[in-house]
């Protein structure tokens, strides 16, 4: 199994995973902010949660840094009244006797790895210059800090143009609703999640991991697919920083090393949703526009199942002429089943094979209803 230096890295990714898949049990309908944060920790970048007040925003980032117990956690509410001695430290009154101006750190966010700010954009001017240098060179007053993530929330998205670089620094975003569909609600209110880490990563572990995601190799092939998306969304009027772009990269690598992929495939570009769009309303039309992207295997093996339950979906609902189409029905929905299975024998990435899989399940149902009609059919007297 492949190591980086003394640690097992094959080791370190089923853990990422576990935790992945821990949060996404416990926490219904918020699969894509997971895989935000997630991507951002491997991805050395940092990530933004918009939505309201109670949709576990907060409680996603402490679920997540709960598998980390050596790093460091810092939590606060910005508000336009917050100093900088509330998010970086009081200054020394000790160091001001000797005519010396130092802040006392510990416990700040320029002394912990992990950060959450909660209304991250209601800081005064200061406060977020501040913050714009810690996100992005990790330096507080020129001094290297140990940030390895930060987690923003908002109720709402910034219109002040003063607050677009701090906005920028987030290269992935997602809008958090209220659960949506009725039984998980239910579930929700019967059951509230607690959540217990699925995994426990140090330090070393996950810098370690930064490392090898960025060993990974971005192909051709993924770069003329990205100049194509580039161009689309362009004349969509979506126009990004070549500086977005590039840092991108790093989150297709990311999404890449978490499927054990040795490099990026066309099927992890699907992650750029996260990254590409500035206002919520752009959101539908940058999906609109990966949706493009040739996803091969996937789109292919998705088309042979949607076509076989196209038919069964259609089956003729009088009793005899059922009974006469049940037999080619049946054998279509089979064919149909070992033509992706022929596919898959190729060899797809687990995000490709997540994506399938659903389908897969739903076409098994309709294989097993038909597979019990005939046998009622011609069971014997």
């Amino acid at each position: 199994m492949k190591k980086n230096g003394s640690i097992d890295m094959g080791s370190v990714r089923a853990r990422f995973r576990a935790v992945r898949d821990g949060l996404n049990t416990a926490f219904r309908e918020r699969e894509d902010a997971i895989e935000c944060i997630l991507l951002a920790a491997l991805a050395q970048s940092h990530a933004l949660l918009v939505g309201p007040p109670g949709t576990a925003k907060s409680a996603l980032f402490f679920g997540f840094l709960a598998s980390f117990p050596d790093a460091r956690k810092f939590q606060t509410l910005v508000t336009k009244f917050g100093t900088e001695d509330e998010y970086f430290g009081p200054v020394k009154l000790s160091a001001l006797k000797n005519d010396l101006w130092e802040r006392n750190l510990d416990g700040r966010l320029a002394a912990v790895e992990c950060a959450f700010l909660d209304e991250v954009f209601k800081g005064s001017d200061s406060v977020l210059n501040a913050f714009l240098s810690a996100m992005n060179e990790r330096l507080y007053k020129g001094q290297p800090i140990p940030l390895r993530l930060l987690v923003g929330a908002s109720n709402e998205l910034p219109e002040e143009e003063i607050l677009a670089a701090i906005y920028d620094r987030f290269l992935l975003r997602d809008v958090v609703e209220y659960v949506q569909a009725n039984a998980t609600w239910m579930q929700l209110v019967a059951a509230p999640p607690e959540y217990k880490p699925a995994a426990q990563i140090a330090l070393a572990e996950w810098d370690a991991a930064c490392k090898d995601v960025q060993r990974l190799e971005l192909p051709q092939r993924a770069v003329e697919e990205l100049l194509r998306l580039r161009t689309a969304l362009k004349a969509d009027g979506l126009v990004l920083s070549d500086r977005r772009w590039i840092a991108l990269t790093r989150v297709l690598k990311a999404a890449a090393w978490l499927d054990d992929a040795p490099a990026v495939e066309l099927d992890h570009l699907s992650v750029l949703k996260y990254g590409l769009w500035n206002k919520p309303e752009d959101r539908a039309r940058v999906i609109a526009v990966l949706q493009t992207v040739d996803r091969s295997v996937v789109a292919q093996a998705i088309d042979i199942v949607d076509e076989a339950l196209r038919g069964y979906a259609n089956r003729p609902t009088e009793p005899a002429a059922y009974q006469s189409a049940l037999p080619q029905l049946a054998d279509k929905v089979t064919e149909a089943g070992k033509r992706v299975q022929d596919i898959l024998k190729n060899g797809v990435s687990r995000r490709a094979h997540a994506r399938i899989q659903p389908k897969l399940d739903e076409l098994k149902k309709a294989h097993d209803a038909l597979t019990a009609d005939l046998s009622k059919r011609y069971a014997l007297p």
